[in-house]
């Protein structure tokens, strides 16, 4: 499905944490640098928003958005300090079958996380009894997709955000339609699934830096592929999915692997067309739960793992790519100019 590209509104503005002004990406050695989408989208360059850009912006807390005739609601995070001089990275953080914003909101704690590290966090509800995002698109069934442009549209119409700094998590259906999403829009520049490790394939040349966050207990969405709980369809093991994504998106097929914390197993496949990455973390025993939320934090079933992991925190520093010390974001340790992440 063909989507509209953003208008003109959004900044293609080099990112500058709200709270850090001297920390602009590219100016400063060892500065953070956010993943990039492809700049395709055709969004003018600046350094932050005119004055005279947006309209007065929305508070956080719950909104209307009518697209096709539907009200359709969502909840937005906005950080504490925010005062439109600069150009804000976002997130869309997209709930599970059965589930909505405010619920996706209590177990990601996206909201507060990322705003609290700067991002502007678009929390919105999908469709339907119960609700279902539109993954496949399929005729007859909510427009999620065209839902989600025109949000974005929307909000960037009312704040100063960075158009090559926008990106998308969810948690099962969610972690499904994110990837799915990215792959349909050049508007989004990095994806991390959570609790479904999603096969999405992206047209030639579409490349986003892709995460999955996959327990190796998840009764639902098997780790070791199968049958999905409730349903006919198939899914192959999560590992293949992943390797399968650093094949097509052209990565070292031998992966670094790392060990952060106990019972998590991190696979980073490195060197992707235009700088991207690949990583997949492995909750060793982990459910169908988002690590470390309220309710993983409560279920005997759940392992040790899966009650402690900060997938949140690990999603967010995915999206945020620290720059090596003493160098420019854009320069490697051996001197190469290095294309941005996207």
């Amino acid at each position: 499905m063909g989507i509209a590209l953003m208008a003109a509104v959004l900044s293609m503005a080099v990112a500058v944490l709200p709270d850090r002004s001297d920390v602009a990406v590219g100016r400063v050695a060892g500065a953070p640098l956010l993943r990039l989408a492809a700049g395709s989208s055709g969004l003018s360059a600046g350094d932050g928003c005119p004055a005279s850009t947006g309209r007065i912006p929305l508070s956080g807390g719950v909104h209307l958005l009518v697209h096709d005739g539907v009200r359709r609601s969502y909840r937005l995070a906005v950080p504490a300090d925010y005062d439109g001089r600069f150009s804000y990275p976002v997130v869309f953080d997209f709930h599970g079958f059965k589930a909505d914003a405010a619920l996706e909101d209590q177990r990601s704690r996206l909201g507060v996380a990322g705003a609290g590290r700067g991002f502007v966090v678009v929390t919105p509800d999908a469709l339907g009894t119960p609700r279902r995002w539109n993954t496949m698109s399929d005729p007859g069934k909510a427009d999620d997709i065209g839902f989600v442009d025109a949000l974005l549209t929307d909000l960037a119409s009312r704040f100063c955000l960075d158009g090559r700094r926008v990106y998308a998590t969810g948690h099962s259906n969610g972690a499904e339609f994110a990837a799915a999403l990215v792959c349909r829009s050049d508007r989004f520049a990095a994806v991390a699934m959570v609790s479904s490790t999603f096969e999405a394939r992206c047209p030639a040349g579409r490349a986003p830096a892709t995460m999955a966050v996959h327990g190796t207990a998840d009764p639902s969405v098997p780790y070791g592929g199968g049958l999905v709980v409730g349903s006919s369809a198939r899914v192959p093991a999560a590992l293949a999915v992943i390797r399968a994504y650093a094949d097509r998106y052209g990565c070292n097929l031998t992966p670094l692997t790392a060990r952060p914390a106990a019972g998590i197993v991190t696979r980073s496949y490195i060197g992707c067309a235009a700088g991207g990455e690949v990583l997949f973390d492995t909750v060793v025993g982990g459910t169908h739960l988002w690590p470390a939320s309220p309710e993983a934090r409560r279920d005997p079933h759940d392992s040790a793992a899966g009650r402690t992991f900060d997938a949140t925190g690990a999603i967010l520093d995915f999206f945020t790519v620290p720059g090596p010390p003493n160098l420019s974001p854009n320069v490697a340790p051996d001197g190469r100019l290095v294309p941005p992440r996207g």
